[in-house]
C-alpha cells in the first residue's frame, strides 16, 4: 500500500528487526513514510530541539506533507529496550495516525485515535502470525 516505506535502525541494539517491520507495514501504510528505530537519547535531543521539551518520548512524528493527499513524514520510535512487537506497532501506528491528520487534543479525539490504533495493531498482529 505504501508508495515509499523505509525502516531504519539508528541505534546499536534496536530490539526489533527493521526488515521484518518494513515488510509487515508495507502492506498497511499509505504514503511516503520513513520509520526510524532509535533510542531515548535521540528522542530527548529531538524533543528538546523541535518541541522545547527536555525529555524522551516513545514516539515522535514529523509531518512532511505539502498539502492534502497521502501522509508523508518521519516517525521516530524508541526501540532500544526490546519492546514486544505489539508495543512497537502501537507506537508506529500512533505516529502514522498523526501524519494522517488525527490528534488526541480532546477526550473524543483521544478515544477515536486509540480505537484506530488498536484496530491497526490487531490487523498487523494477525498478519504477523
Amino acid at each position: 500500500m505504501a508508495r515509499s516505506l523505509t525502516v531504519a535502525a539508528e541505534c546499536d541494539r534496536p530490539g526489533i528487526d527493521a526488515g521484518m517491520l518494513e515488510g509487515l507495514l508495507g502492506t498497511m501504510l499509505d504514503g511516503d513514510i520513513e520509520i526510524v528505530l532509535t533510542d531515548p537519547g535521540c528522542m530527548r535531543v529531538l524533543n528538546r530541539r523541535f518541541r522545547m521539551i527536555d525529555r524522551p518520548t516513545d514516539v515522535l512524528t514529523f509531518d512532511m506533507s505539502e498539502g492534502p493527499g497521502a501522509p508523508e513524514g518521519v516517525i521516530y520510535v524508541d526501540c532500544r529496550l526490546f519492546p514486544p512487537l505489539e508495543a512497537v506497532l502501537e507506537r508506529v501506528f500512533h505516529g502514522y495516525l498523526h501524519l494522517a491528520g488525527h490528534t488526541h487534543d480532546s477526550p473524543r479525539d483521544e478515544e477515536e485515535m486509540s480505537g484506530l490504533t488498536a484496530e491497526l495493531v490487531r490487523r498487523a498482529m494477525e498478519a504477523a502470525g
